[in-house]
């Protein structure tokens, strides 16, 4: 928040994007939520790549997959969410920032999500778009197959440049239009 709001001394608004993978994408919804619940101005576009908004409902990509793809076995989600007792801490998993599918989405930016068919958090980076579709807001999902979380900090694979020309025209098309 520190950052946004120096920013907003700078830039305008429609010209500011924020995007993060994995924690960032979490973050990235996260910020947002703080942002309109502070009555601040939004950015133009965010990035949601393969994220979560709901820490109290996982889905059940993380039971089936690894960082790295399959698991090798099938454990089932834990039914109170995420453990990430850390991160959580005593927080309620609904809190409307820590988990931005609880809060008020409408007016939200633009937003790029994707993420990969054997991604651990494919489940959370898709309920967290359907929720943004719900809202109203203008939220595009794109998903590679066969591919782990987050691939695309893998140079050499093909679909990394494939997904990072997505990201950077998503980006392109919305800030300061």
């Amino acid at each position: 928040m520190a950052v946004y709001k120096e920013l907003l001394k700078t830039y305008q608004p429609k010209n500011i994007g924020i995007y993060g993978t994995s924690a960032g994408a979490i973050l990235t919804a996260e910020v947002t939520s703080k942002i309109k619940q502070l009555g601040l101005p939004m950015p133009g576009a965010t990035g949601v790549f393969s994220g979560m908004g709901d820490f109290s409902r996982v889905g059940d990509s993380i039971a089936m997959y690894a960082l790295n793809g399959l698991s090798g076995h099938l454990n089932p989600p834990p039914p109170d969410g995420v453990s990430l007792g850390p991160y959580v801490g005593s927080t309620d998993p609904k809190d409307p920032v820590l988990s931005p599918i609880y809060s008020d989405l409408t007016g939200f930016p633009p937003t790029l999500f994707i993420t990969s068919g054997r991604d651990l958090l494919l489940s959370g980076t898709t309920i967290l778009h359907r929720a943004y579709l719900r809202a109203g807001v203008d939220a595009q999902l794109v998903v590679f197959e066969a591919l782990p979380h987050a691939f695309w900090n893998n140079p050499e694979l093909p679909e990394s440049k494939e997904a990072d020309g997505l990201m950077a025209k998503f980006f392109d098309n919305h800030l300061g239009k």
